[in-house]
């Protein structure tokens, strides 16, 4: 069944998903900053282009939003501060998960507003999330269970 979707609702859900970029933004910060020893210094290695990554992901959201009509809100949702390194890469995985979940609607709803361009960008975006995704899967995978 086909929703209904206005160009200020894909507006307003283009903001959620800046707002989770936001937070992915800072959980990776906050990972890089408290992860410690061998295993903290790879993280902080595997993470760096993670950020900047994300930081493109903020830009081009925000420049949409405007072209659109819209006024980034710049707000990010409440976030938790993992302390061990698993807790760091689960929760991670689990705000990638939920990017590409939100991605893959949004490409739907830019689809039923004719909006091709948005919606084979945000495809790319699903493209970088999935990838992100994965990574984190393979290093939640090769940890050991005390970590």
């Amino acid at each position: 069944m086909r929703r209904a979707i206005t160009k200020q609702k894909l507006i307003e859900h283009l903001d959620q998903d800046l707002g989770r970029e936001l937070q992915a933004i800072l959980l990776y910060l906050w990972c890089r900053s408290m992860a410690f020893g061998i295993r903290g210094h790879e993280l902080r290695e595997i993470l760096e282009p993670e950020i900047h990554a994300e930081v493109k992901h903020v830009e081009f959201l925000a420049d949409k939003i405007i072209a659109m009509g819209g006024t980034p809100s710049f707000s990010v949702p409440p976030w938790k501060r993992p302390t061990t390194l698993r807790e760091m890469l689960e929760y991670a995985l689990s705000i990638e998960r939920e990017a590409v979940k939100a991605y893959t609607e949004r490409v739907d709803e830019a689809n039923e507003l004719g909006e091709t361009a948005l919606q084979v960008k945000l495809e790319e975006l699903i493209t970088d999330e999935t990838e992100h995704m994965e990574l984190l899967q393979r290093l939640v995978k090769g940890l050991s269970p005390e970590m």
